[in-house]
């Protein structure tokens, strides 16, 4: 599902921005510009250009019963006059007005959906942009309800109904303790598959869940979400599984004895639930953290096995080595039940969707290594992408020019820990399967021999944190060294960059609420987003990426807890002390990392050392200030987004649309400023 409105803000480049960084690296992407303003007609003496949109109106999304703007901004021109229209001539219908370029729909209804036009006039001149205005209604779970539970037997066969409403109608799926429910799941099938006749759990297209021959381990949380271009909903339901005979009683059919049943079980359920659930989590986290993301693995490979750790002989399959460590098996198994038709089973179970990024690692040259990451070595290297084309027969016009080095970062794979190889594959399918301009891309999979290496997209400004604290000046990096002392004072840049303007640092903001929203639209928590683990590119383009260099440069950014390497100063509470990575963990380390952007790449919380700040998120004692340079919104936002509970934080969706409007209202009092500024000269 798309959560986004198209990207207008990929490239922010204003005329100061263009005069700080060279107008030469800027000049190709003028026509991206986006200078929003407010009208001072007082000022427009003269014809001051050609009519244009600045910037251009763009298609909106509005909530049944909600009300919404839309802005129509022209430049240029002496005194022009801004009007819209329904369609293209006719009258607006009731609900919608248009005062100074602006239109306005109070009460969204069905009727207002269309399409409108902005007509700006001069004279004779006259230039018209039209936009597509959709009236849709979020979606909402009616079944299961909110905390439902459902008390079955043993044997029975449980229907569990997943029912939602919304506009455009949205989609549902089931999920069992957060994990999506499919036939990739053994014992799992869906209705339309031969098998579903014979499914112990079938899961129907209309969103409902029957489970057969219900047993004790069937017992777990289910959630049914439900999705659309509106927006996601979800409904959980804890599914509680008795043996024969131990069903709860009947409550008794008198009104008295209905009120002394239900007043004893409350205030006694409570407090055993509480206890248990307690338990139970703490167990639960303890199994997740024990084996990572093994059943995620599984999943993903059917009935593979990675070969264990320790073996140091190389076994021949059908004449093929089969080595340990290794993410891709070829071969079929070896043993007494290798039958035709098992091997042939198998076979068709083995993963294989790896195999078009296998590029050769003799591409590879001038490697440098940074330092140490989750999986091993972490390295900085190029490679020519007029061969990595060759060799994909996907640009055989241009395979033979001039070569085209690129610079990729290179994550080695030396670990034969199941839980860092599983979270090795987890990174793969993401940078797999997201495609987008704040992403880092997947350049391809080195795994001919061991190590194997994963190549993903480098920049060329390289780090965000370095190009942060190369933007302060010498005077604010004596200060911020004197403040938290000479122990955090950070290596000097190679050289230093003109320091960012409001827009810019908000645009950042943007281009980082932007991945993220992508990542968690594709169910992926990212679990390490921090400046350090950012790109920059020469205009000014943010890139997500993952190094994660708990060994080097940033390994000061780093904890080790329960055995475990985190990167405490970013991570929420429930992170920290339970394991628990979410999306919403997310959204706290983004908010993190927007401070970061505000505050040059300072350390969070410098003057106090690890073992304090550890103490302080225990006691839940740990305050985050917000930066005098930061919009009063923006703070509002991220002060949201560092809330203890996890469900008091914003969705990315959320976060996104209120940063882009709080970029347009930046640039538009940076423009207005600066052209008054002009005008007064």
């Amino acid at each position: 599902m798309c959560v986004m409105r198209p990207f207008l803000l990929v490239m922010l480049l204003l005329s100061d921005f263009e005069h700080t960084f060279g107008s030469e690296d800027l000049s190709h992407h003028s026509a991206h510009k986006i200078r929003s303003h407010k009208y001072n007609r007082r000022h427009r003496a003269v014809n001051d250009g050609e009519l244009r949109f600045e910037p251009e109106p763009y298609s909106k999304k509005l909530e049944l019963n909600s009300s919404g703007k839309i802005h129509c901004k022209v430049a240029g021109g002496v005194n022009p006059t801004v009007q819209w229209f329904l369609n293209d001539t006719a009258p607006l219908p009731d609900g919608v007005t248009s005062a100074n370029g602006t239109l306005m729909v109070a009460d969204a209804d069905k009727r207002h959906a269309g399409q409108y036009t902005c007509k700006a006039v001069d004279g004779e001149r006259s230039i018209t942009s039209k936009i597509t205005l959709d009236v849709v209604m979020t979606p909402r779970v009616v079944e299961p309800s909110p905390g439902e539970q459902r008390h079955v037997t043993v044997g029975q066969t449980v229907v569990l109904n997943c029912v939602a409403t919304g506009d455009p109608v949205p989609t549902t799926h089931w999920d069992r303790n957060l994990a999506i429910l499919g036939k990739q799941q053994e014992g799992v099938d869906v209705e339309d598959d031969v098998n579903a006749t014979s499914a112990r759990i079938l899961v129907m297209n209309n969103g409902t869940l029957i489970i057969h021959n219900v047993s004790s381990p069937d017992a777990d949380r289910y959630g049914c979400t439900a999705g659309s271009a509106a927006g996601l909903a979800r409904n959980e339901l804890q599914l509680i599984v008795h043996q024969e005979g131990e069903l709860p009683p009947q409550e008794s059919s008198g009104v008295a004895g209905k009120a002394v049943v239900v007043s004893i079980s409350v205030a006694g359920a409570y407090m055993v639930l509480v206890l248990a659930l307690m338990v139970y989590c703490r167990r639960r986290r303890l199994r997740r953290r024990q084996r990572g993301e093994k059943m995620e693995l599984e999943m993903t490979e059917g009935r593979e096995k990675l070969v264990e750790e320790g073996e140091e002989e190389k076994q021949k399959v059908n004449g093929a080595a089969l080595q340990n460590g290794r993410l891709l098996a070829h071969d079929k198994d070896s043993g007494a039940d290798n039958s035709e038709v098992s091997g042939i089973s198998r076979t068709s179970k083995k993963s294989g969707q790896f195999e078009h990024l296998s590029i050769p690692r003799t591409l590879l040259t001038e490697q440098i290594t940074l330092g140490r990451g989750e999986f091993g070595e972490v390295m900085l290297a190029k490679i020519d992408m007029i061969q990595v084309n060759k060799l994909r027969n996907k640009d055989s016009l241009d395979a033979e020019g001039e070569p085209k080095p690129r610079p990729v970062l290179v994550k080695a794979l030396t670990t034969k820990d199941e839980v860092q190889l599983a979270e090795f594959r987890r990174q793969l399918e993401l940078f797999t399967r997201v495609r987008h301009e704040n992403i880092v891309r997947l350049i391809g999979l080195c795994n001919e021999a061991e190590p194997h290496y994963m190549l993903l997209e480098h920049t060329d400004w390289g780090e965000l944190k370095k190009f942060l604290i190369a933007t302060r000046s010498p005077e604010e990096n004596a200060e911020y060294i004197a403040r938290v002392g000479p122990a955090h004072a950070p290596p000097a840049p190679s050289k230093s960059c003109p320091a960012l303007a409001p827009q810019h640092r908000a645009l950042l903001a943007a281009h980082l609420a932007a991945a993220a929203a992508k990542c968690a639209a594709v169910r992926f928590t990212h679990r390490d987003i921090a400046a350090r683990n950012c790109l920059i590119t020469s205009k000014l383009q943010l890139k997500l990426s993952y190094p994660a260099l708990t060994r080097g440069p940033d390994s000061h950014e780093y904890y080790k807890l329960h055995e475990q390497v985190i990167p405490l100063r970013w991570l929420p509470p429930e992170a920290v002390l339970e394991g628990d990575y979410s999306t919403k963990s997310d959204v706290y380390m983004f908010a993190v990392t927007v401070w970061e952007i505000y505050t040059k790449a300072e350390l969070p919380f410098a003057k106090l050392n690890d073992n304090s700040v550890l103490e302080r998120v225990k006691s839940g004692s740990l305050e985050w200030t917000i930066p005098d340079t930061m919009p009063e919104a923006l703070g509002a936002l991220l002060k949201r987004c560092w809330s203890k509970s996890p469900s008091d934080r914003p969705q990315f969706t959320e976060i996104y649309d209120e940063i882009t409007s709080i970029l347009q209202e930046v640039t538009s009092e940076t423009t207005s400023q600066t052209s008054h500024n002009k005008t007064e000269e």
